[in-house]
């Protein structure tokens, strides 16, 4: 058995192919949930920016068609170490993009790193096979089958909660299924009708939400260093101040911990350790396959 499953997933592993060009630079806003640690005076800002964001678009791709037992759309994108390359006051100053969604600093991240491609769809076959490679199984609930549709269909649209802009799904099926109906109004064939199984690739690149927390404190200790070396000085040039508004955009950004997650790279985010719901986020969609 543990050799089928493993052929299974050399084919899913040939079909999915190799990872794609990475990307660079950034633009866009900051959505309304900060992070951890951030000072007051971000939050706010943070929330003031969240109520300008545009409206969720509706338009979405049309379906691929699935034809098992072979998994089907998008190619795997690995993504880079960007900390040192976005231009965050080109994030904040387009952040009233047309294109984008209700998160649309996340999103225009995700675009820079390649995390915008749609997800891959998948028999359950080849989601065992990837489970079973060491690939993260979760569950994601839809309150509406149109929502279900339209994840599939892609773009992955980002949602937002406690830990930062992204996908939110939980290894725990139960957990899930509850958000298919938080009135509990529904029968449960309609429940598990808006429910997706799904795995994140064996090989994606995933972080602990203790882990990432801990290395943007570290990170944004060094912003908060460099404003007060810039705001202290007696004669700031014109090269400073754009310096320190630079500084002040970069801090904004990076109060929401799904920003920092996929400025740097990371495919998921593993908040299991911290939340009784064992919920994670995934920032990467193209590292995900969908079972269909």
């Amino acid at each position: 058995m543990g050799g089928d499953l493993e052929a299974v997933w050399r084919s899913v592993r040939d079909v999915l192919g190799a990872a794609a060009k990475d990307a660079s630079a950034a633009v866009a806003a900051v959505p309304a949930h900060a992070a951890r640690g951030v000072t007051e005076t971000i939050a706010r800002a943070v929330d003031a920016d969240a109520a300008n964001a545009p409206a969720l678009r509706t338009a979405f791709l049309t379906c691929p068609a699935v034809s098992p037992p072979t998994a089907t759309s998008s190619t795997y994108v690995r993504g880079r170490d960007l900390i040192d390359e976005v231009d965050y006051s080109a994030l904040r100053r387009a952040r009233g993009t047309e294109s984008l969604g209700s998160y649309p600093t996340f999103e225009e991240i995700q675009r820079l790193q390649g995390f915008d491609g749609p997800v891959t769809v998948a028999t359950q076959h080849e989601v065992d096979a990837a489970v079973a490679a060491g690939g993260q199984e979760l569950f994601r609930g839809f309150e509406e089958d149109r929502h279900l549709g339209a994840f599939i269909a892609g773009p992955v649209r980002p949602g937002g909660g406690p830990t930062g802009s992204g996908t939110y799904a939980s290894p725990l099926e139960e957990v899930a299924l509850h958000y298919t109906d938080p009135t509990r109004t529904q029968d449960l064939a309609t429940r598990h009708a808006r429910l997706l199984r799904m795995a994140l690739r064996p090989d994606a690149k995933i972080t602990t939400l203790r882990a990432l927390e801990s290395e943007r404190t570290r990170t944004l200790t060094q912003v908060a260093h460099e404003l007060r070396s810039v705001r202290n000085a007696a004669n700031p040039t014109h090269e400073e101040m754009a310096r320190y508004y630079a500084l002040l955009d970069k801090e904004l950004a990076l109060a929401d911990i799904g920003h920092y997650g996929v400025v740097r790279g990371w495919d998921a985010i593993d908040g299991s350790d911290t939340f009784s719901n064992r919920e994670w986020v995934v920032l990467n969609p193209t590292a995900l396959l969908i079972q269909r």
